[in-house]
């Protein structure tokens, strides 16, 4: 099964009412709701408790126990719960710290813009969103065009605050391409497929492939490459990280250095996902069989 097959859940008049709740009736309360709601989906939704299951025997060696699941899917609800507050600028419910800012001024100082990689690890909308870590500078994300995308629309997540460059489409390497020219910032979610170029990688002690886009993107354009990762906390605690993987991609980086550049990404994702498993937000198979064929 692939990613892209996985549908938002929950009916159109739930979502409203989620949202319209966070609202009126504030976080504390929501955070409660938020107990009922997860049994449900962790009973009705056994694709994602399985693919939980799956990533939490790879971080901890065992069977996860029941508690440890909840905890995962308690974590994801609550970063959706958050995302219509800081829809909403309400940046003061939240603690967010953000570590190794300087390194996005250095980058830009190459005046080459920047090749941001995120990942589902945590809330990369988050990041977005509070436009902390880059200082208001232009961003330009590249994303899957999903019309079906209800909790982004629902929670009020106003996508105008950054340029969204559809992904997979014939002109979204040029348009990014020419946001770097412009020494701009483009972000993207690089630890899932999209389409057929993908690097083999080796992802918790398993096969994985990941998209080989980024990669080439960075090459072509010769910007630098930064790792962040939105990092949920518990209570109302964020952790805003960049990370300089040390890649240098130029016109001349031929298929090994590409398969480096994803191995050493997929290095620091698993360093990551081990120190805050529960912030793994991939509730589909993501060790398919389908995906990892050569």
């Amino acid at each position: 099964m692939k990613w892209t097959s996985r549908k938002e859940r929950g009916s159109e008049f739930s979502l409203k009412l989620i949202a319209w709740l966070a609202r009126l009736a504030g976080r504390a309360f929501c955070r409660i709701l938020l107990y009922p709601i997860v049994s449900y989906f962790i009973a009705t939704d056994r694709v994602a408790r399985e693919a939980s299951a799956d990533f939490l025997q790879s971080i901890f060696g065992r069977k996860p126990r029941a508690s440890e699941i909840f905890r995962h899917f308690h974590y994801f609800a609550t970063t959706l719960l958050d995302r219509v507050y800081l829809a909403n600028h309400e940046l003061g419910r939240f603690h967010i710290t953000i570590e190794n800012r300087p390194l996005v001024d250095a980058a830009l100082a190459k005046g080459k813009g920047c090749v941001l990689l995120g990942s589902h690890l945590g809330s990369f909308d988050l990041m977005a969103l509070a436009r902390h870590g880059i200082d208001d500078r232009p961003l330009n994300i590249m994303m899957r065009a999903d019309p079906g995308a209800r909790v982004r629309r629902i929670a009020g997540i106003d996508d105008t605050g950054f340029k969204v460059i559809p992904y997979g489409q014939p002109h979204s390497l040029l348009l990014a391409h020419q946001a770097l020219a412009d020494g701009e910032v483009v972000a993207i979610l690089a630890d899932r497929m999209e389409g057929r170029a993908t690097v083999p990688v080796t992802f918790l002690g398993r096969p994985a492939k990941m998209p080989k886009s980024p990669y080439l993107l960075a090459a072509r354009s010769n910007a630098p490459i930064l790792i962040c990762f939105g990092i949920y906390e518990g209570r109302n605690r964020y952790r805003i990280t960049f990370i300089d993987p040390g890649l240098a991609l130029d016109a001349g980086s031929g298929l090994s250095e590409i398969n480096h550049a994803a191995q050493t990404y997929t290095r620091v994702l698993e360093s990551q996902a081990r120190h805050s498993p529960y912030n793994w937000f991939n509730f589909y198979p993501y060790w398919d069989n389908d995906r990892i064929q050569s």
